[in-house]
């Protein structure tokens, strides 16, 4: 138990930092940073051009020294100190290179934070995605909440409230309980063993797509809808309504989610992406935004969770850590700079049409998720090597707190 609430509090602590990140700083970036929306989307992909390059190092650092949570406690000290650098920065290029610098640390500490929570989860007897809920809690409650305040308050503070919130992420990562499992000693280096398997790249790029079909949204709604006349505190519920339906998948699928195929689950966040951004695209009316919200559950849940289960059962122990930051790379890096920046481009002649845009890149994505089905099965873990992998780990997971070093 001490060992979930620890994990909860770490998740709760980062997703408060995510949710104000996406939805608010953007606003940050046009309001005191002085950016069009398309230069606000230019200097957000420095962030996600560096998590590209930066998140599979990190994690294949974690697979060749077998300390996952030390590696988590360093990356918070270090995205703290690296966002300090936005108050001396003001234009497109300085700005481009402190998201750059601030990718380079903090993106790559979520994909190292879900392989913790799984590895842990196996030794101690819960179910990963019952700890991440606390995340996705912590995310609805930061979007609401700073929406609320930004109705009264200047967008002047966004920035402020971010370092205090990584401070808080710092301290909570401090009580993480400590992970150590044996090193990866291979002579091949993780990446270039993950990324020789074609399965594999196939399904980094379909994941890609689908994930990276939400970039628009993450990085541009608040700004649509605020043209609209729709205000902050209104664009955060809006927000929030997506995170309630993805909380309410991942409470009511649990054990449904391990009985399903990864690629069912990929196909059925296809089908939910294409439906949301084409009707996205059709309207701004509050209600029907509402109403289409839902779907979130859809596009992102059972994309994540498609993802998460193809890694358990596709991905061999000692590259976990690598391929989840592969993952990561793909999802949040390359899928979402190259969804965001066709959004962009799309959103200063025709605002309506980046959703469309967003629509074309999820069916892409649905339909080499389509083609990864149809794809010889290759390598699956059976279950002794997953019950040994979890006695295993049980050894090796202590409540004692990490060291940086």
């Amino acid at each position: 138990m001490a060992v979930f609430v620890r994990l909860a509090g770490f998740y709760a602590a980062a997703f408060a930092v995510l949710g104000v990140y996406m939805q608010f700083f953007p606003v940050w970036l046009h309001d005191v940073g002085g950016l069009t929306h398309r230069e606000v989307t230019q200097a957000q992909s420095g962030q996600i051009l560096a998590r590209t390059v930066a998140g599979p190092l990190w994690a294949q650092r974690v697979d060749r020294t077998g300390r996952p949570t030390a590696t988590v406690v360093l990356l918070s000290a270090l995205s703290l100190c690296a966002f300090l650098a936005f108050f001396a920065a003001h234009g497109l290029p300085l700005l481009f290179g402190c998201c750059a610098l601030f990718g380079c640390v903090y993106p790559p500490l979520h994909p190292i934070l879900d392989n913790v929570a799984m590895t842990a989860g196996r030794a101690h007897g819960f179910r990963w995605p019952r700890v991440r809920l606390w995340g996705s809690l912590s995310f609805l409650c930061a979007i609401v909440a700073v929406g609320a305040w930004l109705e009264r308050a200047s967008s002047r503070l966004v920035a402020g409230l971010l370092v205090a919130l990584l401070a808080v992420s710092l301290a909570a990562s401090l009580a993480l309980p400590k992970l150590v499992r044996p090193p990866n000693t291979s002579p091949r280096a993780p990446v270039g063993q993950l990324l020789r398997q074609g399965r594999f790249v196939l399904f980094l790029v379909a994941a890609g797509l689908l994930q990276g079909s939400h970039g628009g949204y993450y990085y541009l709604s608040t700004l649509y809808w605020r043209s609209h006349g729709i205000g902050e505190a209104t664009a955060g519920l809006l927000w929030a309504e997506g995170v309630v339906a993805e909380i309410a998948l991942f409470f009511l699928i649990r054990d449904a989610a391990e009985r399903l195929r990864p690629t069912t689950l990929l196909l059925i966040g296809a089908l939910g992406a294409v439906v949301r951004w084409t009707l996205l695209a059709l309207t701004a009316d509050v209600c029907c935004i509402a109403a289409v919200n839902w779907l979130h559950a859809a596009s992102f849940g059972c994309t994540y969770l498609g993802s998460m289960q193809y890694l358990r059962l596709r991905v061999a122990d000692q590259l976990q850590t690598t391929a989840q930051g592969l993952l990561g790379a793909a999802t949040s890096g390359i899928g979402t700079v190259l969804g965001m920046l066709l959004a962009g481009e799309v959103y200063d002649r025709w605002p309506a049409g980046s959703f469309a845009a967003m629509a074309g890149l999820a069916a892409v994505g649905g339909i080499l998720a389509l083609l990864l089905r149809r794809s010889r099965t290759g390598f699956r873990r059976d279950e002794s090597q997953r019950r040994s992998s979890a006695s295993t780990t049980q050894a090796s997971v202590s409540p004692a707190p990490p060291s940086v070093s």
